[in-house]
C-alpha cells in the first residue's frame, strides 16, 4: 500500500483521482487507521490552513501512525506553488521517519508552473507577480523557492537535475517539463523522502508501480438537486459561468449583509438558506459564491468558508442533495468537518484535479471537489444522470 499525506482536501482528492487512473483502490481519510483492500491511502490533514505551530504536531502524529502500518511509500503531497507549511511539515516527517534528506518536485508543467534556477514561474511570469500574490490566505511574497521555504527547520537547497545532491536537508528541484520530472525520479531511492505536486506523483506511479487503468467513463451528469459552492476567490472563466447560466443554474450568492458584517443579523442567513432550499426543491440547480471584493477584514476568507459550510449544513437538513460541487481545499475541509464526513471514496475523474466521490453517510450523494487555483472545464454536461456507484 502507498500512503500520501496531503495538506488540503482538494489536493488529496486530486491524488485520489490519479490513483484511480492507475487502477488503484483508493480511500481518503482524515485519520490514520489500518485498512484492508486499499492500494492508496490518502490522509487529508487540512494543515495548510494552520499555523506552523499547529501543523507540526498533527504531521508528527500522522507520520508515527503511518510508520506503524508500514506502507511501501509515504508521499508528501504539497501545494504546486508551495503555499502552506511545506518545509516545516516535511522536516517533521523526516525527523519522525529517521530520514535525513528529502526531495520536493513541486510545480505543474501541464499548467505552466515551473521552477527554473530556483525561481518559481507561472507561464514564464515570476510567481510573486501573479494572482497568487493576492491569495487571501497565503499571499506569495517571493518567487525564490529558498525564500519561500526559509523557515523549514533544516537546510534547504535549490538544485537542477544535473547537480550533485547533498546528503542531508531538503532539495527543491528545478523542473521545466515532464522530462525533468522523469530524470528526478531516476535519482530517488529508499533513503529519500519524496514530496511534490500531483503531476510528479502521477509520473512516480507510472515509473515505479504498475496497475490497470481505471475504466469508469469520465462523463457525468449531475442529478436534479445539485448545489455548487464556489469557495475560492480565484476568478471564474466567463465561458464556464455562461455554461452554468445557459443550463438553467440559478446563482444565489452570499447576501451583501453577510459578506460585509461579521455580526450580521440571523434573518439574512435564514432567508438565504430558505431561497436555496426553495429552488432545490423545485429541482433547480443552485450555485453559491461570495461575489464581492474590496474587503480588508483579516479573517474574511475564513469567515466566508465557515458561513458557506453552515449554509450547506442547513440546506442538507431540508433537501436530499444528489450532487454537491465544492471549489477550494479549505472550503471543502470546512464543509466536510461540519457534515462530519471523515472518509471518502474517489469514483470518477471529471477533469484534471476535479474528482467525484462517494461517502457512506450520504449514499445518494455525489461530492465533487476542485482546487481553487485550477480552472473548471469551459462547459459541463448537465442534462442527464448516470446510475450511482454502490460503495461496498
Amino acid at each position: 500500500m502507498i500512503a500520501v499525506i496531503a495538506d488540503d482536501f482538494t489536493g488529496a482528492a486530486e491524488i485520489g483521482g490519479i490513483g484511480l487512473n492507475h487502477g488503484l483502490r483508493v480511500l481518503i481519510e482524515t485519520k490514520v487507521k489500518a485498512v484492508s483492500g486499499i492500494d492508496l491511502l490518502i490522509i487529508a490533514t487540512d494543515t495548510r490552513s494552520l499555523s506552523p505551530m499547529q501543523a507540526v504536531p498533527v504531521i508528527r502524529k500522522i507520520t508515527e501512525l503511518l510508520n506503524k502500518i508500514q506502507p511501501s511509500l509515504i508521499y508528501k503531497k504539497v501545494d504546486s506553488v508551495l503555499r502552506g507549511n511545506v518545509g516545516q511539515e516535511l522536516h517533521t516527517q523526516m525527523e519522525v521517519s529517521g530520514i535525513k534528506k528529502a526531495l520536493i518536485v513541486a510545480g505543474n508543467p501541464h499548467f505552466g508552473r515551473t521552477i527554473q534556477n530556483g525561481i518559481f514561474m507561472i507561464s514564464s511570469v515570476p510567481l510573486a507577480e501573479t494572482d497568487f500574490a493576492n491569495d487571501p490566505d497565503f499571499p506569495v511574497r517571493s518567487s525564490s523557492v529558498l525564500e519561500i521555504l526559509q523557515n523549514s527547520g533544516c537546510q534547504v537547497f535549490s538544485k537542477s537535475v544535473e547537480e550533485d545532491l547533498p546528503e542531508e536537508g531538503i532539495v527543491v528541484a528545478d523542473v521545466k517539463d515532464q522530462n525533468d520530472m522523469l530524470k528526478w525520479i531516476s535519482r530517488t531511492d529508499d533513503t529519500t523522502a519524496l514530496a511534490g505536486g500531483a503531476e510528479f506523483f502521477d509520473m512516480l506511479l507510472s515509473s515505479k508501480f504498475s496497475g490497470n487503468p481505471f475504466s469508469e467513463n469520465s462523463i457525468f451528469f449531475p442529478g436534479e438537486k445539485t448545489l455548487f459552492i464556489f469557495g475560492s476567490r480565484y476568478p471564474k472563466r466567463p465561458e464556464f459561468v455562461d455554461s452554468l447560466c445557459s443550463a438553467g443554474i440559478l446563482f444565489q450568492n452570499m447576501p451583501e449583509e453577510i459578506y460585509l458584517r461579521r455580526d450580521f443579523a440571523r434573518i439574512h442567513f435564514d432567508d438565504w438558506v430558505s431561497g436555496v432550499v426553495k429552488n432545490l426543491r423545485e429541482n433547480r440547480k443552485v450555485a453559491v459564491m461570495a461575489g464581492y471584493s474590496g474587503r480588508s477584514e483579516r479573517i474574511l476568507a475564513k469567515r466566508i468558508r465557515e458561513t458557506m459550510a453552515l449554509l450547506v449544513q442547513q440546506v442538507m437538513k431540508e433537501v436530499d442533495l444528489t450532487d454537491l460541487f465544492i471549489e477550494g481545499g479549505a472550503t471543502t475541509s470546512e464543509i466536510l468537518r461540519v457534515l462530519r464526513i471523515k472518509k471518502m471514496y474517489p469514483c470518477r475523474v471529471i477533469d484534471r484535479g476535479i474528482i467525484q466521490m462517494k461517502v457512506r453517510k450520504y449514499p445518494a450523494l455525489w461530492i465533487t471537489t476542485k482546487p481553487g487555483s485550477y480552472s473548471w472545464p469551459s462547459s459541463l454536461p448537465l442534462e442527464k444522470r448516470n446510475d450511482l456507484i454502490e460503495i461496498v
